[in-house]
């Protein structure tokens, strides 16, 4: 006997086993009692997209990193009264540069090859440009010995090996040596780099015993560093979030030794103003941590209407993790909702849909939960299907088990039981209850393949630990069905027999 279930208007997709059991177990509604994921758990401030803490860089360093850390200590912030060099490529010719400034072609630059004479002299009237004009002279004048230095600077940066030695000895596992050539790298030309990974070294006891205060040391010195706010300031691009200098790395790596206390006692509230220094070189999605922090009361007083208003600003940076959270703010779908955010179904909606489109799973799943129940919108299944099988592709074991549903009951899609079966046997694997349930009632009825009662049973027995009250009720049942041999296999999936060694 089958029964057809209707889905709840107040929960997600309502999962549909609709098989009786036996006579004494009619088909009932299976619950899908889930919610959109909750937001990341603010007590602990997973940092979304913030440094981990590992004995491995996130990514290798390459010949063109190295040109870009040497054109940074070249370029002209580092100068105290001139503009000093153009920046170093690798590209540029010794001989051919000298010539080109000798002769005039280079207005501004000088040669480390001829530091007191490379540079045309500027007539008075280039030095005194008529208004609107633009002169190549600097308004400070350069002296002798800021040429020299920057020549000897310059000269030492073309000929120096030693960070791209030292990230190969990183990479090889060769701390010790890492260690030393980051240092010389430090001394000779300050390399923010450098310093960077001798705090990381410091930090995990890497070629050195673990010393936290050195670490800190050694990364302030790149937070600290002369930063210049238009031309150092991180351009955020949304379809790069992890992309990060080595400025904005460095503190927000401070940031989690901060907070996990790391060596050292937790600082709650440094972590908070070093996230906000992250947001003031540039790093956008130190608004979601901020607003994380307003949230869960870390390092500052729980704060509904300030955590929106930094996951706003994180928002419309295009940061989708704030998107999905404020989706689930205006939703009421956060565990603990702070007071002073009002519930509002077609913000959670937009944000949803936003996040959506920008490739959150989350999102997508819970997009299509309102458009499936009509939340907020008209009912629109047809839609819900699309957005339900573009996340269930993707993984998302909520979106697998909602999607089976519609296979299982042959609404907007064709009916499907063995894609339904594989849908939910997916989403089962992946520790989702309804499925589980679903499973087994498929398993016990036959239906979209094999009959099989063990798996059924240990399906069930499953769901039932993951607190499942249908499964609860009908593991009985099935335990009475099952034969000795059958309850044997069941069991033995349950609790598999150790691997011998």
């Amino acid at each position: 006997m089958t029964q057809a279930v209707r889905r709840s208007s107040t929960l997600s997709r309502t999962a549909f086993a609709v098989l009786a059991l036996s006579s004494t177990l009619a088909a009932a509604p299976l619950q899908a009692q889930q919610t959109p994921a909750p937001a990341p758990a603010p007590a602990e401030m997973q940092s979304l997209g913030a440094v981990e803490v590992t004995g491995q860089r996130r990514r290798s360093i390459d010949p063109s990193a190295v040109i870009a850390a040497k054109n940074k200590v070249l370029s002209s912030q580092f100068a105290s009264s001139c503009g000093f060099m153009g920046g170093y490529s690798a590209a540029d010719d010794d001989v051919t540069l000298a010539y080109l400034r000798d002769f005039g072609s280079i207005d501004e630059d000088f040669s480390d090859l001829s530091p007191d004479g490379g540079a045309a002299t500027p007539s008075a009237s280039a030095s005194s440009p008529a208004a609107g004009e633009f002169s190549p002279t600097p308004s400070v004048a350069c002296s002798g010995s800021d040429r020299r230095f920057a020549a000897g600077r310059n000269w030492i940066a073309r000929k120096d090996k030693s960070l791209m030695q030292a990230f190969d000895a990183y990479e090889a596992g060769n701390y010790v040596e890492a260690r030393a050539r980051f240092e010389e790298g430090w001394k000779k030309l300050g390399y923010e780099e450098a310093a960077l990974m001798l705090g990381r070294l410091h930090l995990l006891g890497l070629g050195t015993p673990a010393n936290t205060p050195k670490a800190i040391e050694w990364l302030n010195e790149v937070i600290g560093a002369r930063y210049h706010p238009v031309n150092d300031r991180l351009r955020y691009d949304p379809r790069k979030p992890d992309q990060i200098n080595t400025r904005i790395e460095a503190t927000l790596l401070m940031a989690r030794v901060q907070l996990s206390g790391q060596g050292m006692k937790r600082n709650p509230q440094e972590a908070l103003r070093l996230w906000r220094k992250a947001l003031d070189f540039g790093f956008e999605p130190a608004n979601t941590l901020i607003g994380q922090a307003y949230l869960s009361g870390v390092g500052t007083p729980v704060d509904g209407p300030k955590a929106v208003e930094a996951l706003t600003a994180a928002a419309a940076a295009g940061h989708t993790p704030a998107m999905t959270l404020l989706g689930q703010l205006y939703h009421h779908r956060v565990p603990k909702q702070p007071a002073g955010i009002p519930l509002d179904l077609e913000k959670a909606g937009a944000y949803y849909g936003a996040a959506a489109r920008a490739g959150n799973l989350e999102a997508t799943y819970a997009f299509a939960r309102m458009l499936d129940l009509g939340e907020g919108t008209p009912k629109a299944p047809e839609k819900a299907v699309v957005l339900y099988k573009e996340a269930a592709v993707k993984g998302h074991v909520e979106a697998q088990n909602a999607l089976a549903t519609f296979f299982y009951s042959g609404e907007v899609v064709p009916q499907n039981h063995a894609t339904a079966r594989q849908l939910f046997q997916a989403a089962a694997r992946g520790r989702q209850p309804d499925a589980m349930f679903n499973l087994a009632v498929m398993l016990a009825q036959g239906q979209g393949g094999d009959k099989d009662m063990a798996a059924a049973y240990a399906w069930c027995t499953l769901a039932k630990a993951q607190g499942h009250e249908q499964a609860a009720a009908a593991l009985p049942v099935l335990a009475a069905k099952l034969s000795p041999e059958e309850k044997a296999r069941a069991d033995a999936m349950l609790k598999p027999s150790p691997k011998k060694s």
